[in-house]
């Protein structure tokens, strides 16, 4: 079989690019399909993963921790607003925190899911703790969210661009995880 310049002939006489020969490439590929056959006899198998490479139990783990952190958010903006500090960025921090600590992926969709729960995360907040005195309803509170002062409209909003950054994850989360090496 000859080789030259990245183009390599098979048996048949074809002509194919690529920079390794045909028995270089099966070889690497059976070496691949024993790893994933080793994988799934030791049981740990992985999750099949979706469309955008994260794989779907490290993706709900991440959503679950979003959640945690977005109800410990809110519960911490309550003590510390109580203490005299207003701190509703903290809702929505805690959420991206909550979802990139768990994940063990970096995603921008788990980013962005992060950030408009983040941004739910305050607009509640905000509401349990300063409801309209007109009326104290959320569906009215959502109606008139513009009357809010600028300085909380920006306050929330920030909480959710910082749960859409830290919501991104990086890669291993916020401890080392047992990675799986390929030989």
């Amino acid at each position: 079989m000859e080789e030259n310049m990245g183009v390599a002939e098979d048996p048949e006489g074809n002509l194919r690019r690529g920079t390794q020969s045909l028995p270089q490439a099966k070889e690497k590929g059976k070496r691949l399909m024993d790893t994933e056959k080793a994988e799934s006899e030791n049981g740990d198998a992985k999750v099949a993963a979706d469309r955008n490479g994260c794989l779907i139990a490290e993706f709900m783990l991440g959503l679950a921790g979003a959640v945690g952190g977005g109800v410990l958010g809110y519960f911490l903006f309550m003590v510390i607003v109580r203490q005299g500090f207003y701190a509703i960025v903290l809702p929505g921090a805690l959420v991206g925190i909550g979802c990139g600590a768990l994940s063990g992926r970096k995603s921008n969709t788990l980013g962005i899911i992060c950030g408009i729960l983040g941004l739910i995360a305050g607009i509640l907040a905000e509401w349990r703790f300063a409801p309209f005195i007109a009326d104290k309803s959320l569906f009215y509170f959502l109606r008139h969210i513009h009357e809010l002062t600028r300085f909380t409209q920006v306050l929330i909003l920030l909480g959710a661009v910082f749960g859409f950054w830290f919501g991104r994850g990086r890669k291993g989360g916020a401890w080392l995880r047992k990675q799986n090496p390929l030989p």
